[in-house]
């Protein structure tokens, strides 16, 4: 929460200035009784009742309102959001595997969940970053494709990030019909998406938009190997390598020997026949000067984003943080007490005289 300093200042100076009047007017009110007995032993074994005990809960209302409404005074302010102001980054275009495939199970957190909503929340956080492992990738321009058995764009390359996020969670895995990992194809089209960058920021640059694009990488997820059909991946990325785009591929896999099927009739566990071979996918990182990993983990997939974040570096070249009045709240909380104040000095807790 931000207040200003020198509005702080006056209002404590103010709160000091009524405590000390208030506590000097007591002390002369209580120093002249208007009744006097010769002795007061008859009144000690009275008992003192809820009203007598709460005498002062008015007086401390009281302060109570002054102190917030004096909180008021000095406009405090409720930071929402830093934003970063972009000049230089990197065009990073995220490639997921929505196959059938994808559907089978993946640990993340000590919870199991299906591959492509760990890969989903994985992904968010290495965009906005997770205040541990992964910074964020406040300045860089990305796009985001799934394929299965076609290629589909979710997003395009962007520095809305919150929007990109929201289009990732739509991401669900293929049905039958479309099923397949077409990923030549996944890589093809990906590539031809950042050569398009470049004409998109000139467009930009008539509107006095001096961002630049410093590298441009693809980052490919997959849990499959290249279905029949389509572009080569070795292909795609030759042409990715001649267009100057580097290509990181990871390869989702299982840790797990058995695999467990819900039904009606209750839970069963089936042998895993899983045997993916990542000899292409090496190929394909190898061929453009990027790397291959495999994860079969969140952990594990968090820990490759990391290592990625330390090869294709990107800085922030300035940075505010948006503001909202929040100093309504306080007078209304303020008013509402010394109502109550009142009200209590008047009804349960009135003096006479």
């Amino acid at each position: 929460m931000k207040i200003d300093l020198f509005s702080l200042a006056i209002a404590g100076s103010l709160l000091l200035v009524y405590l000390v009047l208030f506590v000097l007017l007591r002390r002369r009110i209580s120093a002249n009784a208007t009744v006097r007995y010769s002795s007061i032993a008859n009144f000690k074994s009275i008992k003192p009742t809820w009203r007598v005990r709460f005498r002062h809960l008015p007086l401390a209302l009281r302060i109570g309102a002054l102190v917030i409404l004096l909180i008021a005074f000095t406009r405090p302010q409720k930071g929402l959001e830093i934003v970063r102001t972009a000049r230089q980054g990197i065009a990073i275009q995220m490639v997921i595997d929505r196959s059938s495939s994808m559907k089978k199970p993946l640990a993340y957190k000590g919870k199991e969940s299906d591959r492509l909503g760990v890969v989903k929340m994985v992904l968010e956080e290495f965009i906005r970053g997770n205040k541990r492992d992964l910074k964020g990738r406040f300045n860089d321009m990305i796009g985001l494709n799934s394929f299965a058995g076609f290629v589909e764009e979710n997003s395009p390359l962007t520095l809305d990030h919150s929007t990109l996020v929201n289009f990732a969670k739509t991401i669900r895995p293929a049905g039958r019909i479309e099923d397949g990992t077409m990923i030549g194809d996944a890589i093809y089209y990906s590539v031809l998406r950042l050569i398009s960058v470049d004409d998109l920021l000139r467009e930009a640059g008539k509107k006095d938009n001096d961002y630049k694009i410093q590298s441009k990488i693809i980052i490919l997820l997959t849990d499959g190997q290249q279905t029949r059909g389509g572009m080569s991946p070795l292909e795609a990325a030759e042409f990715a390598k001649a267009n100057g785009i580097k290509i990181y591929t990871v390869a989702i896999v299982s840790d797990q020997s058995f695999e467990r099927r819900d039904s009606v009739f209750g839970q069963f566990f089936s042998l895993m026949n899983e045997s993916l071979d990542t000899t292409l996918l090496e190929q394909v990182a190898s061929i453009t000067g990027g790397t291959f990993a495999k994860a079969s983990s969140g952990e594990a997939l968090v820990d490759i984003y990391r290592q990625i974040d330390t090869l294709e570096k990107s800085e922030f070249d300035e940075s505010y943080t948006t503001y909202k009045e929040i100093f309504p709240v306080f007078v209304t909380m303020g008013l509402v007490l010394l109502i109550l104040e009142q009200i209590l000095s008047h009804t349960l807790f009135r003096k006479i005289p």
